[in-house]
C-alpha cells in the first residue's frame, strides 16, 4: 500500500499531535496599561530638557541652542531608540565643556540622573510601537531599580553642589576611605594565587 507524502506526513501529524479532545480553555488578563505614545513623548521631552539644560550652562547664543536642541529633539522624535538618546547624552556633554566652570561643572552631577532617564526612555521608546499598550507591571520592575539609581546620584549631585567651591576636608578623608574599601574589595577577592 503506497501513499502519497504528503498523506504520510498528514497521518504521523495526525498520530502525533491529534489528541481527539478539546483544547483547554486558557482565560488571559491584563492589568493597567500605558499607551506607547506616551512613553515617546516622555523621551522626546526628557531629550529636549538635557540638552536645553546643558546648553544653558554652557552660555551658548540663543539661536544655537535652540538650533541644536531643536535639531536633538526633532530626531529623538521621529527615530526614538538609544541612537537619539546616545547622541543626546553626547551633544549634552560638549556642551558642557563649553561651560565657565569645565572641566569639572558640577551641574553635571545633577544632570546625570537625567541622563540616565533619557536612556531608559529611549529603550523603551525604540521597544514599544506608538500604537501599541505596555502593562505598568512592565514598567515597574525594574522602577525600583532606576529610582534608587537616580535618587542616589541626585543626592550625590545635591551635595556636590553645595559644596562647589569651598574646602572640604572631611570629603576628602572620606574619598581616600572609598578607595581603600575598594582596593580592600579587589585584594580581598583577588588574592594572586592561582585557582
Amino acid at each position: 500500500m503506497s501513499r502519497t507524502l504528503p498523506a504520510r506526513v498528514r497521518a504521523w501529524w495526525r498520530s502525533r499531535y491529534a489528541t481527539g479532545r478539546p483544547l483547554p480553555v486558557v482565560g488571559v488578563t491584563t492589568g493597567r496599561r500605558v499607551p506607547g505614545w506616551t512613553l515617546r513623548a516622555a523621551f522626546v521631552v526628557a531629550v529636549a530638557v538635557l540638552v536645553a539644560a546643558a546648553g544653558t550652562r554652557a552660555h551658548l547664543l540663543t539661536e544655537l541652542l535652540v538650533l541644536i536642541t531643536g535639531v536633538v529633539t526633532v530626531w529623538a522624535a521621529v527615530r526614538p531608540g538609544p541612537a537619539p538618546a546616545h547622541v543626546a547624552l553626547v551633544t549634552a556633554a560638549l556642551e558642557l565643556l563649553g561651560s565657565g566652570a569645565a572641566p569639572f561643572d558640577p551641574a553635571v552631577l545633577w544632570l546625570a540622573p537625567l541622563a540616565y532617564v533619557v536612556t531608559r526612555l529611549g529603550w523603551w521608546a525604540s521597544h514599544v510601537a506608538a500604537t501599541e499598550r505596555v502593562e505598568i507591571a512592565a514598567l515597574r520592575h525594574g522602577l525600583a531599580r532606576d529610582g534608587v539609581l537616580v535618587a542616589v546620584a541626585l543626592m550625590a549631585g545635591g551635595a556636590a553642589w553645595a559644596v562647589a567651591g569651598r574646602e572640604v576636608p572631611w570629603l576628602v578623608a572620606l574619598g581616600v576611605a572609598a578607595l581603600a574599601a575598594l582596593a580592600w574589595t579587589a585584594v580581598r577577592r583577588d588574592d594572586g594565587e592561582a585557582r
